[in-house]
C-alpha cells in the first residue's frame, strides 16, 4: 500500500468502535499492510483488534503476520469486540 492510500474498512467496523468507545476504551483506526484495524487500549492493555465482515477472511499480508506472532484478534460484531475486553454486550 502506498503511503496516502486508504484501506478498504469493513461495514461493521464504525459500529464494534462505538461500541468499544461507548465503555471507555480508547480506540484508534490503523492503516498498516498486514495490521490489524484497530488499537484498542483498555485498562492499561493493548488489543490489536481486526474487524472482519461474517464472511471476511484474512489477507495473505495478515496471514503472513499472525504466523510472525502478533497476537491480532478478529471480530466480527460490536458483541464479539466487547467480548475481548471481557465485557458483557450493552
Amino acid at each position: 500500500m502506498r503511503v496516502g492510500q486508504s484501506r478498504k474498512r469493513d461495514q461493521n467496523e464504525r459500529a464494534i468502535v462505538d461500541a468499544l468507545r461507548r465503555v471507555g476504551a480508547f480506540v484508534m483506526r490503523a492503516s498498516i499492510d498486514g495490521g490489524p484495524d484497530l488499537l484498542v487500549l483498555w485498562r492499561g492493555t493493548v488489543h490489536l483488534v481486526e474487524c472482519k465482515a461474517t464472511t471476511g477472511t484474512p489477507t495473505k499480508a495478515q496471514q503472513n503476520t499472525a504466523k510472525e506472532g502478533w497476537p491480532i484478534q478478529t471480530v466480527r460484531s460490536p458483541q464479539d469486540a466487547l467480548a475481548i475486553l471481557g465485557v458483557r454486550a450493552l
